[in-house]
């Protein structure tokens, strides 16, 4: 925003706030040019209290001058520094004099009579043309009350109130509003500013026509259901800001570029039509990626993901994802359909076949699932849904009692809420996760019972004094309710790299009368993490966690157990690398004395 200004007869002195402002925006990038060893700063002598030290901050170091003419140009620099800031806090009558001395030795200084600190008058706005509603002009006005009579005439205020003028216009449906130079006008005699703000609205506008170029495979009713606005709705900032993000969140173009037509309709209802021009780049449709994770007491895995984005044109996704691990292996199908009804439900259905493996049970299985999610806010997501499913369990009740494994049909649902308040889902520094989860099931076959599976898990990360150095608290619960016998892959087990580091895989879990591990029917697990990053592509961590799965469905604290280590973290464009290291804290005859973890991502 510019300021500009004029002369009303001699009682009148002309403002300089103009030169004040555009100075004092750039006072920073001015003076944060490297300097040869600094001695120290250019004193200032008779500087107001009240600006002291906004000019402690501005001012940069200065070497020894070795000259008078080094002195003096040390003085100037200071000085113009010292006039500016002067200006831009309402001191329009200031003197500053550079002063330079000596012959030997060279001294330098800058001496100040600030004058009057002038005071705002009036403010008032102009429309030169068109003149906006009522309710907007009474908006308008309120804006003003930063710049009340006898208020400092400061220059920031000013630029401000400007700004905050143009927004509320666009706010209100004005989208080409601008606004002229301010008009101040200072009188010497009362040491007084009048300002005068002209404003030009232009015409109201509604939202028009859309017009999209750039689609290959992406069908046009897809882009006209992401529109945030309804036909004939005040055409307004927010709306085309987030038009444009729900375009990027799509993750099917490359750019996407989002203006306003030129020129305009008038249908009648007192508003003009805009029509709005969408520019778009779609990305490759294919997707191919990898990943692999080790860990002494969990072995290695590999796991693989082939997607197909946009398959009919509807910002629809196929998706193969397989995993081959020491413990488990997966194959999966999913089909992904976004907007469903409205944008932000998305509707997802999908089939697996799994394989485990673990020191607790063995099981083979498939299953299909349907649900829908829904972006209830900005930062909440809902989700509900059903799987049908069939396992052959080995688990060691069934060894026990029959010699055989049994063979279940499950019919189970899924309601579940998640609140992400980070911006990074894979190296979190600020915010709050929290999940909650609620997952009842029967089942058939050797096994008839009824159950419901209850989880809350939530982690919170802040700064510790500076950027690079992250706490990160994490806390999970978890209960079941109904009668012995659920599926294992339902019960809860404690411990490994997702669980308490420093144990193996599901050690800390319940155990039969044989040292057999059995499953629990409840869960609670706490972790801590102190991340530095020390600069460039390596971090390290510092963590401790603790936990247990219990045979009741009360967690019990007593039980819990506690592993301590450190990492080391490897940044990359995708997010880090993470390799650990954990001990067990008192442990146990026959538990490994430490364990290894490396994997993507942090550990929570």
């Amino acid at each position: 925003m510019a300021f500009g200004w004029r002369k009303a007869g001699s009682a009148f002195a002309p403002v300089r706030m103009a030169l004040a402002a555009a100075c004092l925006a750039i006072i920073p990038c001015a003076f944060a040019q490297q300097a040869p060893p600094a001695q120290g700063r250019v004193p200032v002598e008779g500087l107001p209290a009240v600006i002291a030290d906004t000019m402690k901050s501005l001012q940069r170091e200065e070497p020894t001058p070795q000259s008078l003419f080094e002195a003096r140009r040390q003085a100037e620099r200071a000085a113009q520094l010292v006039s500016t800031l002067l200006e831009s806090e309402g001191y329009y009558q200031a003197e500053v004099q550079a002063l330079a001395e000596g012959e030997t030795e060279f001294r330098r200084s800058v001496r100040v009579s600030p004058g009057p600190l002038f005071t705002y008058a009036s403010r008032t706005i102009d429309y030169p043309n068109e003149t906006p509603d009522n309710i907007t002009r009474s908006q308008l006005d309120s804006l003003l009350s930063p710049l009340a009579p006898g208020a400092p005439a400061r220059a920031r205020p000013v630029i401000d109130t400007g700004e905050a003028l143009i927004t509320r216009l666009r706010e209100a449906g004005y989208p080409d509003a601008r606004l002229e130079p301010v008009d101040a006008l200072a009188d010497a005699a009362t040491h007084s500013v009048e300002l005068t703000f002209r404003l030009r609205p232009g015409l109201r506008a509604s939202f028009g026509d859309l017009s999209v170029t750039g689609l290959v495979y992406t069908q046009p009713q897809f882009i006209d259901r992401l529109r945030p606005w309804r036909d004939g709705e005040l055409l307004t900032p927010k709306e085309l800001d987030e038009f444009r993000a729900r375009l990027a969140a799509t993750g099917l173009f490359s750019s996407a570029s989002v203006s306003l037509a030129d020129g305009a309709q008038t249908p009648g209802d007192g508003l003009t039509q805009r029509n709005i021009t969408v520019a778009l780049q779609e990305r490759e449709r294919f997707t191919i990626a990898a990943g692999a994770s080790a860990s002494t007491s969990e072995g290695v895995g590999v796991d693989g993901v082939w997607e197909i984005r946009n398959l009919t044109g509807q910002g629809d996704r196929l998706r193969t994802t397989a995993q081959i691990a020491s413990l488990q292996a997966r194959l999966g199908l999913s089909y992904r359909l976004p907007d469903l009804g409205r944008y932000g439900r998305n509707l997802e259905i999908g089939g697996e076949v799994e394989d485990f493996s673990t020191d607790a049970f063995s099981q083979t299985g498939v299953n299909l699932s349907a649900g829908v999610e829904d972006q209830v806010t900005p930062r909440v997501l809902g989700s509900v849904g059903a799987e049908l499913g069939y396992a052959r369990i080995f688990d060691n009740a069934a060894l026990r009692s029959r010699g055989i494994g049994r063979d279940v049909m499950i019919l189970s649902g899924f309601v579940t809420a998640e609140y992400v308040g980070v911006s990074d889902i894979l190296d979190p520094s600020d915010g709050v996760r929290a999940r909650l989860s609620l997952e009842p099931g029967i089942t058939f076959g050797d096994t008839n019972i009824a159950f419901a599976r209850m989880s809350a898990e939530a982690s919170i990360y802040a700064s510790l004094g500076a950027d690079s150095l992250i706490g990160a608290l994490r806390g999970r619960l978890g209960t079941i309710v109904g009668p012995n016998g659920a599926p294992p892959d339902r019960l809860f087990f404690a411990g490994g790299g997702g669980s308490v580091r420093g144990y193996e895989y599901q050690s800390l879990s319940p155990r039969d009368a044989s040292g057999q591990l059995t499953g629990g029917r409840s869960l609670i697990e706490l972790s801590g993490e102190v991340r530095w990053r020390a600069g460039g592509s390596l971090g390290y961590v510092a963590f401790i966690d603790a936990g247990s799965a219990g045979s009741d469905i009360q967690p019990s604290v007593a039980d819990m157990r506690l592993g301590a280590g450190i990492g080391v973290r490897y940044y990359t464009d995708f997010g880090p690398l993470r390799a650990d290291i954990a001990v067990p804290l008192r442990p146990r005859e026959g538990e490994a004395a430490v364990q290894f973890y490396i994997s993507i991502g942090q550990a929570f």
